[in-house]
C-alpha cells in the first residue's frame, strides 16, 4: 500500500513537471525541441503507465489481503476445533484460493513452516504466528501470501513488483461458564428470593433468543458477582439489582454444549455414550433399589426399578428412588451408578438426610478418582431428576475417562468430569407444576462438596447454597438460583478435575 501511495504521488509530481515543459516547447524554434519533446513524452508515457500500474496493484493487494483475511479465519477455526497442523493448512489454502489467490503449485507442508517470506504464489500458514502480536501464540494463526506482478507499460521502471499480504485471525477464550441455559426460548437463568449469587471465575450463559433471556427478580437485594454473562437475547431486572459484572454480551451467539459434539473441540468434551449393565453387575447391596441405613459401602452398578414396574417398592404400597440417602453414612467407591427409573414424585437420587460421600480403598473400594451418576430409564419410559434437600453431600466426577483409556465417540465411553447425568431420552419431561416431573433441586449446605459437572439438558435445575469445590458447572434446560450460592470454575481448575466446560469463544482478526 506504501508503495501504491508513493507511486502515485511521483506520477502526479512528474506530469506536472513535464507539462510544464512541454509548454516552453512548444514556442522553442531550435531543433533541438523535437528531441526533447520526444524524450518528455516517453517519461511522461511511462510516468502515467506507472500510475495506471499503481492502481492496478493496489486493486491486487487489496484481493490478496481479503484472501490472506479468510485463510487465518478458516485456520483460525479448525484451531477451535482441535484439528492438527495438516487441517489448518488445508483449509486456508482453500480459502484463500476461493477468494481469488492464485497458487502456483502449492502443497501444504506436514508441519508449519515458521516462515515469513513465501515465494511467489505460495502460502506460510503458521500456527502460532512467528511475528507480531500474537507470536507465539497456539490458539493463533498466520497467513502470509506473495505474489509477483510483472509490470507492462511500467517496465521502463520496474520488471515486476512483489505484492505481500498478511493476517492473523485468533480463537479468543473471554470466559469459562459455570452456568449454561440451553433452552431457546423464555427465560434461560433466573435469580430471585434475594439472592447473591457469586460464581468464582467464571460466568453464567443462556442460549435463549427472549427480552428476558436472564432475569433478576428481587429487586435491589439480588447481587451477583460474576465475571461476565451472555444471551443471545437479553436480560432484564425488577429494581435495581447489583450487578458486579465487567463483562455483559447480549444479542451473542449461542454457547456451545460441550456434550453434543463429535470429535471433541475446544469447549466441547464429546458425547456421554453408556450401556445399561446387567443386574449382576450389581454385587452391592442385595436389593437394586437403595435406601441409607446404617454405615454403608456401595460398589458401582446398576439401582432401580423391579422388573415390570417404572417404580422402586419401599415396602409400604408407595415407591421410592433407586438411590435414597436419609440417615447414616453411605460410601460410594468410584465408578459408574446407573439409576433406572424415578420415584412418584420423580426423583432417581434423593438425599435428605445423613452423609453420602466417596469410598476409598480402605473402604473395600477399588482404586479410582471419582463417580458418575446417571438417571435413565432402561425400557425407555421415565427418568428422574437429583434432589439434594439436607443432609451432606460430598461427591466428586471421574478425572478420567470411563471406561479407562476409551475412544470418545464409541460406546462406551464417558467423558471425563461428569457428576450427574440425566439421560435427555429418558427425562420425565411431563408438566409438574410449574416445571417437569424430571426437574433437579440441589440444596448445598456448608458441609457439602460437589466437584465435576451436572448434565441435565431437557429439565430444569434450581440451586442454592455453596458447591464447595473450585469446579462445579451445570448444563441444563433453565437455571434458577434462590437464597445465597456460590459456585466455582475457572479453566485451569476445571481442567485439573478433568472437567470440560461450556466455553464462550469468538474468532477474530487481530492482525
Amino acid at each position: 500500500m506504501s508503495l501504491v501511495r508513493f507511486m502515485s504521488q511521483k506520477s502526479m509530481a512528474g506530469f506536472g513537471a513535464i507539462a510544464t515543459s512541454l509548454g516552453k516547447c512548444a514556442s522553442d524554434r531550435k531543433g533541438v525541441a523535437a528531441v526533447v519533446v520526444a524524450l518528455a513524452l516517453t517519461v511522461l508515457i511511462g510516468v502515467v503507465a506507472l500510475g495506471v500500474e499503481t492502481g492496478l496493484w493496489y486493486a491486487i493487494k487489496r484481493q490478496d489481503q481479503s484472501a490472506a483475511d479468510a485463510a487465518a479465519i478458516s485456520g483460525a477455526y479448525e484451531v477451535a476445533a482441535g484439528q492438527g497442523y495438516s487441517d489448518i493448512c488445508a483449509l486456508a489454502q482453500r480459502d484463500a484460493a476461493t477468494n481469488g489467490f492464485t497458487f502456483q503449485s502449492y502443497t501444504c507442508p506436514s508441519t508449519t513452516p515458521g516462515c515469513t517470506n513465501p515465494s511467489s504464489g505460495q502460502m506460510c500458514a503458521n500456527n502460532p504466528p512467528v511475528s507480531g502480536a500474537s507470536n507465539g501464540d497456539t490458539k493463533a494463526v498466520e497467513v502470509i501470501l506473495n505474489r509477483q506482478q510483472n509490470t507492462l507499460l511500467a517496465n521502463l521502471f520496474l520488471s515486476n513488483v512483489t505484492i505481500s499480504s498478511r493476517a492473523v485471525a485468533k480463537v479468543n477464550l473471554p470466559g469459562y461458564t459455570c452456568d449454561l441455559s440451553l433452552a431457546k426460548s423464555g427465560t434461560g437463568i433466573s435469580v430471585q428470593g434475594s439472592a447473591t449469587l457469586n460464581l468464582t471465575d467464571c460466568g453464567m450463559a443462556a442460549n435463549s433468543s427472549d427480552a428476558a433471556s436472564i432475569s433478576f427478580g428481587g429487586g435491589n437485594n439480588d447481587i451477583l458477582n460474576a465475571s461476565w454473562f451472555q444471551t443471545v437475547g437479553n436480560y432484564s431486572s425488577n429494581g435495581n439489582p447489583v450487578l458486579n459484572v465487567s463483562t455483559r454480551l447480549t444479542n451473542s451467539t449461542p454457547v456451545t454444549d460441550p456434550y453434543s459434539c463429535n470429535p471433541p473441540q475446544i469447549g466441547c468434551a464429546g458425547q456421554i455414550k453408556y450401556s445399561w449393565p446387567g443386574a449382576t453387575a450389581l454385587t452391592s447391596p442385595a436389593s437394586p433399589c437403595f435406601a441409607a441405613a446404617g454405615t454403608t459401602t456401595l460398589q458401582p452398578g446398576l439401582y432401580g426399578k423391579s422388573s415390570g414396574s417404572n417404580k422402586c417398592s419401599n415396602g409400604t404400597g408407595s415407591s421410592s428412588p433407586p438411590m435414597s440417602f436419609t440417615s447414616g453414612t453411605t460410601k460410594l467407591c468410584p465408578g459408574v451408578y446407573y439409576l433406572d427409573g424415578e420415584d412418584g414424585q420423580g426423583y432417581a437420587f434423593l438425599v435428605k438426610g445423613g452423609t453420602v460421600q466417596m469410598g476409598t480403598t480402605a473402604d473395600g473400594c477399588t482404586s479410582g478418582s471419582g463417580v458418575t451418576i446417571i438417571a435413565g430409564s432402561q425400557s425407555g419410559t421415565k427418568g428422574g431428576g437429583f434432589q439434594i434437600q439436607s443432609g451432606t453431600a460430598k461427591l466428586s466426577a471421574p478425572t478420567t475417562r470411563v471406561p479407562s483409556g476409551c475412544s470418545l465417540g464409541s460406546t462406551p465411553c464417558i467423558p471425563s468430569g461428569i457428576l450427574f447425568y440425566q439421560d435427555p431420552a429418558d427425562a420425565d419431561t411431563s408438566k409438574a407444576g410449574g416445571g417437569l416431573t424430571g426437574d433437579s433441586t440441589l440444596t448445598a449446605n456448608t458441609s457439602t462438596s460437589l466437584q465435576g459437572a451436572m448434565y441435565t439438558p431437557v429439565t430444569n435445575v434450581t440451586f442454592s447454597g455453596n458447591a464447595g469445590s473450585t469446579c462445579f458447572i451445570v448444563i441444563s434446560l433453565t437455571m434458577t438460583y434462590t437464597g445465597n450460592s456460590t459456585m466455582s470454575g475457572d479453566q485451569a481448575n476445571c481442567e485439573a478435575v478433568g472437567v470440560t466446560g461450556p466455553t464462550v469463544m469468538n474468532i477474530a482478526l487481530t492482525e
